[in-house]
């Protein structure tokens, strides 16, 4: 549905899964393979196959060769996930929403037992405003719970997870297309993405109970995945040194007891509770769709049907703008669009949530800092003395980035 309706935000992008042991493996990848492609009924983005040892070197030369006998490659998806969430707050702003950046909601307001909106603080200036409606949808991620637990909502059972990921310059990993591996400690598949001169790889699971705010990759975490690298790429010698940059996030998954943290389902689930709040949280990037109609069906209904709950939902077929793709031009341009014309207001938002310098440069963006906050003090009217404290807030979100190198004894992937 993305490739029909962003297609300048969604990419095809082959995968590659090496196969190891018994040639029989070959066989059965090869029966999983077309069970793949046809479940998808002819809606995948590109072909796939089985090949030999000789095929899969010949695919990706620097793959362990121990054992190897062979590979499995398929297609699916890349998506630039900050710039598909971006498009879709201005879709919604071009609809008739209004929109707000650094704006918490610090209380729901109630009318009865009903929930009949919320009340907002400004985060860059401190005013509280609030906002009143007939329904309010809480789809606040891992913040999720607290915010149901502002109206005694409690009918989500939560079980937040943490993924860690690393990224390493793509001319020390020279893959040529994403693969899949396994870790030699718990055989978890973990994920190399190709993302410009750079490689993505991830994630790990663990249990979280912190504030996810405060989420970062831990040193565990952090060799846990260079463990699994240096298994599948040994001619690589990947180390700690060659790590541009970190980043984990938390995840709002469903509780299902007895499970270990990497064996939770991505399954999702909308509730009304109390009356006027539709909570909802699960899923997944893949199923956001899908999720956002069953929390706005769910708030149709809440609200006494009437002619939104028997329109039907255009998700599926309604194109994004393309002007929402990605920037193009050098430095001052691309920050100049994003402070004018994408919500960036603080330096974070800027280099970190729109350029990605912070996760894409060697230096982490930090040479560029300082003259992109001058080329946002005009714009944004901030004093000398409020850029400078915007490049000491970016100098300390780098700092998050690297807390691995000193966080030893914190819980590693496995949640030891």
């Amino acid at each position: 549905v993305l490739r029909r309706v962003a297609p300048h935000l969604v990419a095809p992008q082959q995968f590659m899964i090496p196969i190891y042991g018994s040639p029989l493996r070959i066989a059965k990848m090869g029966v999983g393979v077309a069970l793949y492609q046809g479940l998808a009924l002819g809606r995948a983005a590109g072909p796939a196959r089985v090949v030999g040892r000789r095929g899969a070197v010949g695919l990706e030369p620097m793959v362990a060769s121990d054992r190897l006998a062979g590979a499995a490659t398929y297609y699916d998806c890349l998506t630039d996930d900050a710039r598909l969430v971006l498009a879709l707050i201005r879709d919604a702003h071009r609809h008739g929403a209004t929109v707000a950046n650094h704006a918490p909601a610090v209380a729901l307001l109630t009318s009865g037992d009903r929930v009949v909106g919320a009340a907002v603080r400004d985060a860059l200036t401190g005013r509280t405003c609030e906002a009143r409606a007939r329904a309010v949808i809480n789809a606040a991620g891992p913040w999720v719970g607290r915010v149901a637990a502002m109206g005694g909502g409690r009918a989500l059972r939560l079980r937040p997870t943490m993924g860690s990921h690393i990224v390493v310059p793509r001319s020390r990993l020279t893959i040529r297309r994403a693969i899949i591996v396994s870790s030699p400690r718990d055989r978890r598949h973990l994920y190399l993405i190709p993302w410009g001169h750079t490689v993505i790889i991830g994630t790990t699971e663990t249990d979280y109970a912190g504030d996810p705010e405060e989420a970062y990759a831990t040193a565990q975490d952090v060799a846990y995945l260079l463990e699994a690298i240096q298994a599948a790429f040994p001619r690589a010698g990947l180390g700690p040194r060659d790590i541009i940059s970190t980043f984990a996030g938390v995840r709002p998954l469903l509780d299902h007891p007895g499970l270990a943290a990497y064996h939770l389902p991505r399954d999702y689930q909308a509730v009304e509770d109390p009356p006027g709040l539709i909570s909802i949280a699960g899923g997944k990037l893949t199923t956001f769709r899908r999720m956002a109609q069953a929390a706005v069906d769910l708030a149709a209904r809440a609200i006494g049907g009437g002619a939104a709950a028997r329109s039907r939902s255009r998700t599926a077929t309604a194109p994004l703008d393309p002007r929402d793709g990605p920037p193009d031009g050098d430095l001052k341009g691309r920050v100049m669009q994003a402070a004018k014309h994408e919500m960036a207001v603080t330096l974070c938002d800027c280099l970190i949530r729109r350029l990605h310098l912070m996760h894409e440069l060697p230096d982490q963006g930090l040479a560029a800092a300082a003259p992109a906050a001058r080329i946002m003090a005009p714009v944004q009217g901030w004093t000398e003395a409020q850029a400078q404290a915007e490049i000491a807030c970016y100098e300390a979100a780098v700092a998050h980035t690297r807390r691995w190198q000193t966080s030893a004894g914190q819980p590693d992937a496995d949640g030891r």
